[in-house]
């Protein structure tokens, strides 16, 4: 089994609701991603139809297990695990906001998204479906967790993977920016606030990728990073632009902070009183 996991974040901008643009764009960015050695590569959430759908939603959905251009994709990612975010269909008609994980050609490992926000500019939970199940998927002998951004907003998410055996957390997200009265945007600083913390009190890697650009008058900051295990930012994306993160991780890690500091070990669940 593997002690290091050479992983990448593609940080980048997508066309709402232009499919064939932005699977385009997928290939050129697993290509600049396989040069160096990356091995997981997450693409930012609803990567291949963008974010704010809208009444296109149904336009740009797909059944996975018949999609040609996620057939495409899959199929160019040889041995790298590559993680992408779209508009799945299910048998009933039923769309969902979903992270798929592709390798060797076949569709491993799919997260549909559990906390669909309607609030503010959101509106998720008009236009999609609710994920019902939480689980992880097999990755170089070790387990990844998948959340899609507002999941992460929810600690008992995390909590669950990370029990379960997960040594890495990957999050894809569309977080919108947000100018504060500091020299980092206020989204920023709230988003690493959540992730650093996640990352610490599960003992886990976490890889946080954020997309770039404008959509429909709102703008995604990017600023992706990657978590260390004790909660340490490790290396960031830029900010404003589309920016490949690439790092390699020593799972290692995990099981030296796990066994000095046992938190979820130690995690309780016969405790009486509210919630």
């Amino acid at each position: 089994m593997a002690n290091k996991l050479t992983v990448g974040l593609a940080q980048i901008d997508c066309t709402l609701g232009a499919v064939e643009l932005n699977i385009q764009k997928h290939l050129e960015w697993i290509e600049k991603a396989r040069e160096q050695g990356v091995e997981l590569l997450l693409f930012p959430e609803l990567s291949i139809t963008g974010y704010r759908l809208l009444h296109l939603t149904s336009r740009v959905s797909c059944r996975i297990e018949e999609a040609e251009t996620l057939q495409q994709l899959a199929a160019a990612t040889g041995e790298m695990a590559v993680v992408v975010g779209l508009v799945e269909e299910d048998g009933q008609g039923v769309l969902y906001n979903s992270a798929v994980l592709l390798r060797a050609g076949q569709i491993v490992h799919v997260h549909r998204k559990l906390y669909l926000p309607t609030y503010g500019i959101f509106q998720e939970g008009r236009f999609f479906g609710a994920g019902q199940r939480l689980d992880l998927a097999p990755i170089g002998g070790e387990k990844l967790g998948l959340l899609i951004c507002e999941d992460l907003w929810h600690p008992r998410l995390a909590q669950r993977l990370a029990a379960g055996g997960g040594k890495v957390l990957g999050v894809l997200a569309a977080g919108p920016g947000r100018v504060g009265s500091g020299e980092t945007l206020e989204s920023q600083e709230i988003w690493e606030c959540i992730t650093r913390s996640t990352a610490v009190v599960n003992t886990s890697w976490l890889l946080y990728c954020n997309r770039v650009g404008w959509e429909e008058g709102t703008f995604y900051a990017g600023g992706s990073h990657i978590v260390r295990p004790g909660g340490q930012i490790l290396c960031r994306g830029a900010s404003l632009k589309e920016d490949l993160v690439v790092a390699t991780l020593d799972l290692r890690e995990v099981d030296r902070l796990r066994w000095r500091l046992p938190l979820l070990r130690s995690e309780r669940s016969d405790i009486e009183g509210p919630g």
